[in-house]
């Protein structure tokens, strides 16, 4: 399995990576047969981090 980090740093602009995060966790754009891809969230941190739209 494949995998795809995003750095998310605090007051990061959410919806931005909502487009990208749902079409790679849909995988209908990919070859049929292709392994999915597993997605994660990496921080600089520990402690929850808030995005603008106040996600944590």
């Amino acid at each position: 399995m494949v995998t795809v980090y995003s750095y998310v740093l605090d007051t990061l602009a959410d919806w931005e990576l909502g487009y990208v995060t749902s079409e790679l966790n849909s995988g209908r754009f990919f070859k049929k047969g292709q392994q999915r891809l597993s997605l994660k969230m990496v921080s600089y941190s520990t402690e929850t981090i808030y995005t603008m739209g106040d996600l944590q």
